[in-house]
């Protein structure tokens, strides 16, 4: 989570959601429900926003492991 925590800007936003981690940079300006819900999960553990926003959703969970660059190591 310290590296992580260290990508935690617009233009280098890394988060951890359910042990992965993920590059969303690509995505702030793609995403639909506006940058600021990906600018709020930079540089922290997004679990728990991503599973409160989109729980089983298909789609966001088919487009979030398009940006895993890797497993969170604890």
């Amino acid at each position: 989570m310290a590296q992580i925590a260290t990508h935690n800007t617009k233009a280098d936003c890394w988060t951890a959601i359910s042990g992965s981690v993920y590059d969303l940079t690509p995505w702030e300006s793609k995403h639909p429900g506006g940058e600021q819900a990906i600018f709020s999960l930079c540089g922290i553990d997004g679990t728990s926003a991503f599973e409160n926003k989109h729980d089983s959703q298909q789609k966001p969970n088919q487009t979030l492991v398009s940006y895993k660059i890797g497993t969170l190591i604890k």
